[in-house]
């Protein structure tokens, strides 16, 4: 089994074409052939009667000068064959030889093929008859009265017959030739896909930043441009699993150490019968441990958004009555910090996507504005119509924070410098990839005496 899909192409295009110039040369003998055949044919016919009336008139000339019969047919047979540069024969009723151009007196047999032999103007005539002659032609001609004699004429010219061994080796020539182009055409065709095998080897090797480098516009060119897409994709992927990882076990380390430690003073204050101290460290262990499961739980959701189908985005979410139920959602750990949440709505539209997950996002924002506005602070939650989009921004009272640090807050476990040590670092990351999945977009930035992020999505 031939495993090259060079040698594949090749073979194909080669096959193709022995089929393609075996097609030609069969219509070619059978049409073309056929055509001068007949041309051969009615030529000879033509041909034969201008013999035929040559030799009556031969013979009716001698016949008028007295001489007899049989000289005047032999005479006349002689010189027609002369210039007709054919063996001529004369036959009479009975099959028997009266005259011919030849010596020794018998008549040469001549074997016909039926396929090649036909009656053209009262003629006989058999093209390429067996034995290697070009044509050989028999008609009736009448003589001195009598009945009618046949005249025989078989061709001693090789030059009039129809050129197959030529045009056999004038196509297989132009085969060879088309074959030998085919060389380069089957190579640039394989040439780029080779170039794509490496990279995606190169991949599977462990250099994701390996890429295919085609300028092609054709198929092959889409398919590369469509690897280099996934190819981008999957890197993307392995990384943001790498630093999640690494995230993660930076993040589980702290509570996990804490209550280490915890539970070895717990340990000191059980001997030392301290059953103060004691509780104190039960009640750290218990915050500690509920602290790394709201860890765990950010981090499936967040892992989640990356490994569920894609999201069916066909149902009409209303943000407007969802914003309301989320700042009621909200409301308890507000007021436990002092903080007043208000809403202000100005002509919102409903938008295409999947509610629960948009709910998801929408109170990670909302609690975001919470546990990072000082005491005593409002956070402003706005949701109105911008051309064809729909915009929520939801603004507080933290302070400003630089151009980079506006980037990275979105960026899985990234706690700003003056940031509370409360929360997983999770939840403006988890509402940037609900809002992308939305075909939306989310930005945050400073304002007149405060923070805001702000949320479009397309109505």
């Amino acid at each position: 089994m031939i495993r090259s899909l060079y040698l594949k192409i090749l073979l194909h295009w080669c096959v193709a074409l022995m089929v393609t110039e075996a097609l030609v040369f069969a219509l070619f003998v059978f049409v073309v052939g056929e055509s001068h055949r007949q041309y051969v044919a009615r030529s000879v016919a033509q041909s034969s009667h201008v013999a035929a009336d040559f030799l009556r008139a031969s013979v009716d000339a001698a016949l008028a000068r007295g001489a007899a019969e049989g000289p005047a047919l032999r005479d006349a047979v002689q010189r027609l064959g002369q210039r007709s540069n054919a063996q001529v024969w004369v036959t009479g009723a009975a099959g028997e030889l009266l005259a011919s151009s030849f010596p020794g007196g018998r008549a040469p047999e001549v074997e016909r093929v039926p396929r090649r032999t036909g009656t053209h103007e009262g003629v006989t005539v058999t093209i390429d008859p067996a034995g290697g002659f070009p044509w050989y032609a028999v008609l009736p001609v009448p003589v001195a009265g009598n009945h009618p004699l046949l005249l025989h004429l078989l061709s001693q010219r090789h030059g009039a017959s129809f050129p197959v061994g030529g045009f056999a080796v004038g196509l297989a020539l132009i085969g060879a030739l088309v074959a030998l182009l085919a060389v380069p055409l089957t190579l640039r065709i394989t040439r780029p896909l080779k170039r794509l095998e490496e990279s995606a080897l190169r991949i599977a090797a462990g250099d994701l930043s390996a890429r295919a480098e085609l300028s092609e516009r054709d198929e092959i060119g889409r398919l590369a441009r469509a690897f280099n897409d996934m190819a981008e994709k999957v890197e993307r992927m392995v990384r943001g699993g790498r630093e999640l990882t690494a995230n993660v076990s930076h993040e589980l380390r702290s509570p996990l150490a804490r209550i280490r430690v915890a539970g070895e003073c717990l340990d000191g204050a059980l001997s030392r019968g301290d059953r103060g101290d004691a509780k104190e460290m039960l009640e750290a262990i218990w915050e500690d441990i509920e602290e790394a499961d709201r860890l765990v739980g950010d981090i499936l959701q967040y892992s989640k958004l990356d490994l569920q189908a894609p999201l069916q985005l066909g149902q009409r979410v209303d943000l407007a009555e969802l914003a309301s139920a989320l700042v009621k959602t909200v409301g308890p750990l507000a007021k436990s910090r002092g903080i007043s949440v208000r809403l202000a709505i100005d002509g919102a539209e409903p938008v295409r996507g999947s509610e629960e997950v948009l709910r998801i996002a929408l109170k990670n924002l909302l609690e975001n504005a919470v546990l990072h506005s000082p005491s005593g602070a409002e956070v402003l939650v706005e949701l109105g119509r911008r051309e064809d989009r729909t915009e929520l921004r939801v603004t507080n009272d933290h302070a400003p924070l630089d151009e980079r640090e506006l980037r990275d807050i979105f960026e899985p476990f990234y706690r700003g410098r003056n940031a509370a040590a409360e929360g997983s670092g999770l939840g403006l990351a988890i509402a940037r990839k609900i809002v992308v999945q939305h075909h939306g977009s989310i930005d945050a930035r400073n304002v007149p005496g405060g923070f805001q992020v702000r949320v479009t999505l397309p109505r």
